[in-house]
């Protein structure tokens, strides 16, 4: 039976992040009143899914390695030979998934991104997913602009200007908007983990941290995401909601500005605490209206945060049309180079210049022993946990 469509994405290793050391700067105001031009269907994602497209594996043509993961045991850009069309093929290794107690994380992505992914213009599609004896696999829509990390790093002084991140906020703000009108957080936003399109718009990938039925101000314990992206409730584990998304946010927008973090230290128990007492040094570049947004993201209480339709709000965002933004009718910064369908130029040629693995053969070959009774089969157990797949 072919595969018919569904979702997940690149998850590649964080790279190592420079330091700064910005100059104290005076607080700004306080958030604006809520602005009634502020269209409510703004807020929804259209309808723009891709007809379904039913794939066999045999289709799948792997041409490069163009990412690895923490779950992931290859990201590969593939041709499907039916279609010509050029998509990622993300491979996780079954042992490794229940070893690590991912199966729920890994099946929740799928349901995401079943539920979003090619519905709104901010959200990556997955079009497949099929499972071998070994390995769970996602086929999913190639982002030939890459990371925004990537890009990030090659901008001066690591940093993009107010214009460009403005940009490149909106267009995630209005992803975490269609998610939580869902009732899902993310938990895992950074740079890495949002992507752009051939066109230079947004793409947020990589749902493994998502977790749905977030609604009614329930409050959730797990402890996972990015450390310096951690939000002072979960690091508390004192329960979290969607509000930890906003605080992600703000260190995302923080992180667009300056070039790094706001919150960093090697000494985990030190990361936690600096984040825990929420200070933030700003440096005297930022406007006012960066520094108030940010200030209302990266706010202790929770309750106290901006949620997303604050944020949308706020005077940072009031040269925007949310309507626009949403219709992809804001200009992008910039395009990135794509030389061809196939092109690979925005992605850490560490990776693209790996030989690339078939399907099937990515489990055989690991970094790290998993413990199994049986290393060329998967168990009665697992067989039954990815029942249907």
């Amino acid at each position: 039976m072919p595969a018919e469509l569904a979702p997940l994405q690149l998850h590649l290793p964080p790279s190592a992040r420079g330091l700064v050391t910005p100059e104290k700067r005076p607080l700004a105001s306080a958030v604006a009143a809520p602005d009634p031009r502020l269209k409510k269907r703004a807020l929804s994602p259209p309808d723009r899914a891709t007809p379904a497209m039913a794939i066999e594996p045999h289709e799948l043509k792997l041409l490069k390695v163009i990412g690895r993961g923490t779950f992931a045991q290859q990201v590969a850009l593939a041709q499907h030979s039916r279609s010509q069309r050029m998509v990622v093929v993300k491979t996780l290794d079954k042992r490794h998934v229940i070893a690590r107690k991912q199966v729920a994380h890994t099946l929740t992505e799928k349901n995401v991104l079943q539920a979003l992914g090619g519905r709104h213009p901010f959200i990556v599609q997955l079009y497949a997913a099929f499972q071998t004896d070994r390995e769970l696999n996602f086929v999913l829509e190639y982002c030939q602009g890459g990371e925004l990390f990537f890009h990030l790093q090659q901008q001066n002084q690591q940093k993009f200007d107010e214009v460009a991140t403005r940009f490149y906020a909106a267009e995630v703000l209005s992803a975490l908007g269609a998610l939580h009108a869902q009732g899902i957080v993310y938990r895992d936003l950074k740079p890495e983990n949002v992507l752009l399109d051939a066109q230079g718009h947004v793409k947020l990938a990589d749902f493994g941290f998502a977790k749905e039925n977030m609604t009614d101000g329930r409050r959730t314990f797990s402890f996972c995401g990015s450390p310096e992206y951690l939000s002072p409730e979960m690091v508390r584990k004192d329960g979290h909601g969607l509000e930890t998304d906003m605080w992600s946010f703000g260190c995302f927008v923080f992180e667009l500005l300056t070039g790094a973090p706001p919150f960093q230290s090697s000494n985990m128990h030190r990361l936690f605490n600096l984040i825990e007492q929420g200070r933030v040094w700003y440096p005297p570049y930022l406007s006012a209206d960066a520094v108030s947004l940010l200030q209302g993201l990266l706010c202790v209480n929770p309750q106290a945060r901006l949620s997303v339709e604050d944020a949308m709000r706020h005077p940072f965002f009031q040269s925007l049309d949310w309507d626009d933004v949403l219709q992809r009718q804001v200009a992008p910064p910039f395009v990135p180079v794509c030389k061809s369908l196939d092109c690979t130029h925005n992605f850490d040629d560490g990776f693209t210049s790996e030989p690339v693995q078939s399907l099937g053969d990515c489990s055989q070959k690991q970094a790290e022993p998993v413990a199994s009774s049986n290393n060329a089969e998967t168990t009665p157990y697992q067989d039954l946990v990815f029942a249907g797949f």
